[in-house]
């Protein structure tokens, strides 16, 4: 007896099926394959040392999903008051709108104001925006508007802490300047009131507990800066400290009971049971080019050593203020920056990135002309006259940046 089958696309009757591959089989065939030589790859190279895993593992998954399409994004340069990243991607402040972009380069949603000196601070996913001289302001999340409120006076400056708390520094009723910071439900949990300076920067404990404030005032003819250790369960600072001739360039909470002031004289610390300032790093005005702090309480000091313009040492400090290592750069530096991982460097036709202990990793070559960048662990976002390029953090490459 005959067993009948049936060949497929041929009309001829046999005894079994048989089926060839469909298109779509054969697609994901093929993906899988790239993957499995791409991981091979990832892994090859990690062990040997040449980049790590994480790194190789990212610019795969960019490369599979054309996430580069997207760069570089046009802007209007000269509208940009503000910018920073906002859970990893970025966050735009202009004269007429807050514009926010995913790391991929994808607008999430654009929103205008009609502020006339706008301001901006960001923790993480959030933000608040407000009107220097005005009373509105607006707290931001990375899909849409949480909250638009009104201040009490008008407003000197705004921050944004964790666990959606934030703060507003105002002119006073009967006094020079008044501090208030709201919690999630945006009521006042603390209230400070400055009968003779003006409030020029603040911040917020991560955990909450404790707030770090900067005052500005002139005395003989001289400026002074006075910073200011509050518990958010007391009336009365927990701490203060006066530095003379000192102009604040950051405050912040580098650790949830160390307050940390970079100026343009030198670094401080203060505890809340600080009987006087902890000294840092010292340095002449002259000397002082940048610094930054990253999200987990790291941070960076850039100096002109000398005042030349040919040697420029960046100095890493830990979250207490302890030294990680010096790095010596003999060009220019235009501007430095901090993140999780790495020291990033923008000088004359090169950005540089280090680890934490001063090994160069990876350099980036560029033509045109920078205004500033943006940086996280895995993206470098360099502004320049009319557009935003983006590239890797890790791993050396080069971009033209063109208008």
């Amino acid at each position: 007896m005959k067993v009948k089958f049936t060949e497929l696309n041929s009309g001829y009757e046999g005894e079994r099926k048989v089926s060839r591959f469909s298109q779509k089989t054969k697609v994901k065939l093929i993906i899988a394959a790239v993957l499995v030589v791409a991981f091979l790859s990832v892994l090859i190279l990690s062990l040997v040392g040449v980049i790590p895993m994480d790194a190789l593992f990212l610019r795969i998954r960019v490369a599979l999903s054309g996430e580069d399409e997207n760069f570089p994004i046009s802007v209007n340069t000269d509208a940009i008051v503000s910018k920073d990243i906002l859970d990893d991607g970025m966050i735009l402040l202009t004269t007429e709108n807050v514009v926010l972009y995913d790391s991929k380069g994808e607008e999430n949603y654009s929103v205008p104001h009609v502020y006339a000196k706008p301001g901006m601070s960001v923790d993480e996913d959030r933000a608040i925006v407000f009107d220097r001289g005005g009373l509105s302001y607006m707290l931001l999340g990375k899909k849409d508007v949480i909250l638009e409120g009104e201040a009490s006076g008008k407003i000197l400056t705004g921050f944004y802490g964790k666990d959606d708390t934030y703060a507003l520094a105002t002119l006073g009723d009967k006094t020079t300047s008044s501090l208030s910071v709201y919690n999630k439900k945006s009521e006042v949990i603390f209230k400070w009131n400055c009968s003779k300076e003006y409030i020029s920067s603040m911040t917020i404990s991560d955990d909450g507990k404790y707030v770090g404030v900067c005052v500005i005032g002139a005395e003989n003819g001289e400026i002074f800066t006075t910073v200011y250790f509050f518990g958010v369960d007391y009336k009365e600072p927990l701490a203060s400290q006066k530095l003379v001739g000192a102009i604040p360039m950051s405050l912040e909470f580098t650790e949830n009971d160390v307050l940390t002031v970079i100026t343009d004289i030198g670094v401080y610390s203060l505890g809340k049971d600080s009987k006087e300032l902890n000294t840092h790093i010292s340095y002449y005005s002259s000397e002082f080019t940048c610094c930054d702090v990253s999200d987990n309480g790291d941070y960076l000091v850039a100096l002109a050593k000398y005042g030349s313009k040919n040697v420029f040492e960046i100095t890493v400090f830990n979250s207490v203020g302890e030294t990680e290592t010096t790095i010596s750069v003999n060009r220019e530096v235009k501007s430095a920056y901090i993140t999780g991982k790495y020291v990033v460097v923008l000088a004359d036709n090169q950005i540089f990135v280090y680890k934490y202990n001063g090994k160069l990793v990876s350099t980036v070559d560029y033509k045109g002309e920078p205004l500033s960048l943006l940086t996280t662990d895995d993206f470098i976002y360099i502004e320049s006259l009319d557009k935003i390029y983006r590239c890797f953090t890790y791993g050396d490459s080069s971009i033209a940046l063109m208008s």
